[in-house]
């Protein structure tokens, strides 16, 4: 992408109307304003949305996206596992891939065998 920003989904009135919508939506929940000339409109749309609890919100967002597909194409795919942040502990990296892949027989159960204790209490065996 070059440094011109590309604002021509912006031309089209309908996807206009649903980001007017959605501003309105974010100026209310979370006390942001949002331009239409900010080159990063379109992230910012997708950041809030993400946040939100208000489903109205969500389903203008959804919109606007199918909207934009049918304008420019189907978007680029994510997998999960890359849409997944990189979480650490205490330095090290954490994965999360691992953990959610856990049988639910072994979510109770250390890795030692041991019991795990917290504040006085067994936890898992």
């Amino acid at each position: 992408m070059s440094n011109a920003t590309d604002h021509r989904w912006l031309m089209q009135y309908n996807i206009v109307n649903l980001v007017n919508q959605c501003r309105r939506l974010i100026r209310a929940e979370f006390d942001a304003n949002l331009s239409l000339t900010d080159p990063e409109l379109r992230h910012k749309l997708a950041h809030y949305a993400g946040r939100t609890r208000s489903q109205g919100m969500q389903r203008l967002y959804g919109e606007i996206r199918l909207a934009l597909i049918e304008l420019e194409g189907p978007d680029e795919l994510i997998t999960p596992e890359e849409a997944l942040p990189v979480r650490f502990y205490r330095g090290q990296p954490v994965d999360i891939a691992e953990h959610r892949k856990k049988r639910p027989e072994q979510e109770g159960k250390s890795k030692s065998g041991k019991p795990l204790m917290y504040r006085g209490r067994v936890v898992a065996q």
